[in-house]
C-alpha cells in the first residue's frame, strides 16, 4: 500500500504544480483610451455672386473668383451701366490649422430663373465654378493654430450662360458651397 500511497502523493502532488504553473502563466495590465474633440467645420456666405447687366442676345458671362471678381464673356456687357459685379464670398470657421475640401456645384445644375422659369427664355444655367482663398495662408488650411479655433475665407466664381431670346429682367438661384474636414 505504501507504494499506491506514493504514487497518490506524486499524482496529487502534479496536480497542484500544475494549478499553480497556470495561475503564474497569466497577466494582466489597464490600457489607456483618449479623444479630442475638435472645432465643428462650419461656413457662412458673405457675399453674393453677381454677373451685373447683361443684353438679351444671348453668350456668356464669367466673373473670375478673385476680390476683383473680374467680369468677362461673349454676352454684350455694358459699360455705364454694368450693375453689380463680384464673386461670391463665404467664410469658414473650424479646427485652426485643419486641411479641408471645397465642394462647388456640377455644370448647368444651378439655374437662374426670371419668375418661376420653365423655359429658355426665362432660365439661365451656371457652370465652371471655382474658388480661390482670399487670405494669404496656404490653400485650404485653416488659419490658426491647431486646438484653438480657425478661419478662413474665399471667393466662389463661375459662368452665366443667356439664350439669344433671353427674356429681360431679373434673375436668381441658390448655389450649395459645401466644406469637409480632409
Amino acid at each position: 500500500m505504501n507504494t499506491k500511497m506514493s504514487k497518490l502523493a506524486l499524482a496529487i502532488g502534479a496536480l497542484v504544480m500544475a494549478g499553480g504553473a497556470m495561475a503564474q502563466s497569466t497577466a494582466s495590465a489597464d490600457g489607456t483610451a483618449n479623444a479630442n474633440v475638435i472645432q465643428p467645420i462650419t461656413i457662412t456666405a458673405d457675399a453674393t455672386l453677381e454677373f451685373g447687366n447683361i443684353v438679351a442676345g444671348g453668350g456668356t458671362v464669367v466673373i473670375e473668383a478673385s476680390a476683383a471678381g473680374t467680369r468677362t464673356g461673349t454676352a454684350a456687357l455694358i459699360g455705364n451701366m454694368q450693375g453689380t459685379e463680384r464673386a461670391g464670398t463665404f467664410n469658414v470657421t473650424g479646427e485652426g490649422a485643419a486641411i479641408y475640401t471645397i465642394t462647388l456645384p456640377a455644370d448647368d445644375v444651378v439655374i437662374l430663373k426670371n419668375g418661376a422659369g420653365g423655359t429658355a427664355a426665362t432660365e439661365m444655367k451656371l457652370s465652371s465654378f471655382t474658388n480661390a482663398v482670399k487670405s494669404a495662408g496656404p490653400l485650404l488650411t485653416l488659419e490658426g493654430t491647431a486646438g484653438g479655433a480657425g478661419t478662413q475665407s474665399f471667393y466662389v466664381g463661375a459662368t452665366l450662360t443667356s439664350t439669344a431670346a433671353q427674356t429681360p429682367g431679373s434673375y436668381t438661384a441658390t448655389y450649395p458651397v459645401t466644406v469637409a474636414y480632409n
